[in-house]
């Protein structure tokens, strides 16, 4: 995967994914991770036609960076994806 800062400002970034195994999963993860901070004002995806252009995750905060905004979101997704993996890893195995 590869990011490309598309728009940069004080309070707002727009960011591309690049890639072939980028879909819109990952990014509508961060955003509903992003959703539930008190400090993110707006936060959405944007996925046009995957021929035409990349998805576009866009975030607007109302105080800090959000670009650190972005950072804790990314923990947070990668502390649930590591507790959903240790799950799955000592689930049990139904009978048939």
């Amino acid at each position: 995967m590869e990011i490309k800062i598309a728009k940069k400002e004080k309070d707002y970034i727009e960011i591309e994914l690049h890639g072939e195994d980028v879909d819109i999963g990952f990014p509508n993860a961060i955003k509903e991770i992003l959703l539930e901070d008190e400090n993110v004002e707006f936060a959405a995806c944007r996925h046009d036609h995957p021929l035409i252009a990349p998805p576009v995750l866009m975030v607007r905060v109302k105080e800090g960076s959000p670009v650190s905004a972005l950072k804790s979101a990314i923990k947070k997704l990668r502390k649930q994806a590591v507790e959903f993996k240790e799950l799955a890893k000592s689930a049990k195995k139904t009978k048939k």
